[in-house]
């Protein structure tokens, strides 16, 4: 799975890197939850040997990103980060966020 930008379905609010959206379906497996972006805006998971990113929408959750650990992880930093910068656009001060600090050993 790739990032996309055709069609993207972002939220009216989102600005930055686009990704396809889709709704979340449990596989079966133990969702867990691991890491909670600023203003708990996205959640980066795993379900099996998946990890995707999820973000609450009105009537659940939609998910991006599933694959293996470095591609999700690629992706909830992008998306984190362009979270953050629009906290700093409007002068506020994000939360920190300790993934973010990886994304010099992205490998």
């Amino acid at each position: 799975m790739t990032a996309r930008a055709q069609e993207p379905q972002t939220m009216g609010h989102e600005q930055g890197p686009a990704f396809e959206w889709a709704p979340y379906r449990p596989s079966g497996g133990t969702l867990r939850v691991s890491h909670t972006s600023c203003c708990g805006r996205y959640e980066w998971g795993r379900e099996g040997g998946s990890f995707f990113v999820l973000r609450s929408t009105g009537d659940g959750y939609q998910e991006t990103g599933r694959g293996r650990y470095r591609y999700a992880l690629d992706v909830y930093i992008a998306l984190a980060e362009t979270h953050n910068a629009e906290h700093i656009r409007r002068g506020e001060t994000p939360e920190p966020d300790t993934f973010l600090a990886r994304r010099g050993q992205r490998g």
